[in-house]
């Protein structure tokens, strides 16, 4: 069992402990207060507006960006019309990787560059139906 001075012992320990904490907080508060308290909001804004642009720009990227084909009427006579779709091939003529439209370099306004092994591609047409 422990003695009556030995327990006032570990109080007054404790007491100068928590005393320094107590002197150590109004020195950066006390001392410093609102430019302590403005630098940590400044920090912590900071930090998030960083975060929301890294999670906005991965987000961005995970999506892929399906560009429409383009369709264009081919009118020699009034009764022959065709409508003809230009596309990408779905996938490198040489390479046989997959082509999207936002990941190829466009050389020109109907060809593009393969990313993986840098073979011109040119857009087909289909011919969709008469008109």
């Amino acid at each position: 069992m422990m003695s009556h001075s030995g327990f006032l012992l570990i109080l007054q320990v404790l007491a100068a402990q928590l005393d320094f904490v107590d002197h150590l907080l109004n020195l950066i508060f006390g001392a410093f207060g609102l430019f302590f308290v403005l630098f940590i909001a400044i920090f912590v804004g900071i930090f998030a507006f960083a975060f929301y642009l890294i999670c906005k720009s991965m987000r961005a990227a995970s999506r892929s960006i399906e560009m429409p084909e383009l369709v264009s009427v081919d009118s020699d006579s009034e009764h022959d019309r065709q409508l003809i779709r230009e596309s990408l091939p779905a996938s490198c003529p040489q390479c046989d990787a997959p082509l999207k439209y936002n990941e190829v370099k466009w050389t020109g306004p109907r060809q593009a560059e393969c990313p993986y092994c840098g073979t011109a591609v040119e857009l087909e047409e289909t011919i969709v139906g008469n008109s």
